[in-house]
């Protein structure tokens, strides 16, 4: 062999052992959420195996191949790089980490000779697909790109708001809070108990209003806080880095600045007068026009919604609706529900979440 054979044969190599170093990086990552933030042993052992068999595809003499101080790209980084506010983005950034990094293995491979090493490589590639998907539908914050119709539930506005609950995920609602201003605290978590455990049997998601130690005591899907209720590292520094975080905003900047601190999903409002934040100036549909194209997760336009104003709101939604009165009044919750998820659901919504399933 000459020596620029050696000399390309080694080049090669440094690709493999920076990809084989870059993988095992990101698939550790994804691991020890699973086994220590979400306490799933079945995905943290899958992926376990998974940074196994990347080690075993790799050739010993990749590693000797090593030059970090030679290495131009060490220094080379992106924005955003440092920055992680959301457990959905770390399991994101880490599952395509190990993804690309799978994929340069394998054509590489390709291209040294190393056939067995290539199809293990692509295998590998698969199975981290596979648990990606498992991974990120343990997430609620994952979950609400699913959600369309989000269902406030207040007992000022119902008689029986656990039935109301449960009729409304019957009908196709995707995630219920609970908002009760008026209700102790004790009152409020004897509810939010009846409530959670009349929805989720359906698969929708429950939701705690401003009590943000409640959220945690119950192990809720997501907590919903206003701009005058806690901080958003304040509210996740309480429920973990697991529960779904949603936040109010009124204006453009709010709406801006939510995404930023880490909001999972925003509150868009409100779109019209309505009784149950009779102090909030209404903020109309031209909020929706001015976050267009601006957003990168789920949100709901709220306030003062019912079918026939939702109807001349879908064309300008980003995403979905959450509604009170239209469905706690009605005589039928779960037909009322039904009828505004297929108003929703009448035209394709553009989802700036890019879910990945269909909507719910």
């Amino acid at each position: 062999m000459s020596r620029t054979d050696l000399e390309s044969r080694r080049d090669l190599e440094r690709i493999l052992d920076a990809n084989a170093n870059r993988a095992a990086e990101g698939l550790r990552v994804l691991e020890d959420l699973a086994r220590f933030v979400l306490d799933d042993a079945a995905i943290a052992q899958a992926l376990k195996d998974a940074r196994h068999a990347l080690r075993a595809a790799t050739p010993a003499t990749a590693v000797a191949a090593r030059d970090t101080g030679g290495d131009v790209g060490t220094a080379i980084t992106s924005a955003g790089e440092n920055t992680r506010t959301r457990l959905l983005d770390l399991i994101r950034a880490n599952a395509a980490r190990a993804q690309e990094a799978l994929r340069t293995l394998e054509e590489t491979a390709k291209l040294a000779g190393l056939g067995a090493s290539a199809a293990a490589f692509e295998a590998t590639r698969y199975a981290v697909y596979r648990q990606e998907t498992a991974l990120l539908a343990r997430l609620p914050a994952w979950r609400f790109a699913q959600v369309r119709l989000y269902l406030l539930v207040d007992p000022g506005l119902c008689d029986d708001p656990v039935h109301v609950a449960a009729a409304a995920a019957r009908g196709g609602a995707g995630a219920v809070q609970l908002r009760a201003k008026t209700l102790g605290l004790r009152a409020y978590r004897e509810l939010a108990a009846r409530i959670q455990d009349a929805v989720r049997p359906h698969g929708v998601l429950f939701v705690v209003n401003d009590h943000v130690a409640l959220a945690r005591a119950l192990a809720a899907d997501a907590i919903h806080v206003g701009q005058d209720d806690l901080a958003p590292a304040d509210v996740r520094a309480v429920v973990g880095p697991a529960c779904a975080l949603g936040i109010s905003a009124h204006t453009p900047a709010q709406a801006a600045a939510a995404q930023t601190d880490g909001a999972d999903y925003l509150g868009l409002g409100p779109m019209f007068a309505t009784t149950t934040k009779p102090h909030e100036p209404v903020q109309g549909p031209g909020l929706l026009d001015a976050v267009r194209g601006k957003l990168d997760r789920p949100s709901f336009a709220i306030g003062g919604i019912d079918a026939q104003r939702l109807r001349e709101l879908r064309p300008r939604l980003p995403h979905g609706a959450a509604v009170s009165a239209a469905i706690c009044r009605a005589g039928d919750p779960e037909r009322a529900s039904a009828e505004l998820l297929a108003i929703l659901l009448s035209s394709a919504l553009r989802d700036d979440s890019s879910a990945m399933t269909a909507p719910r």
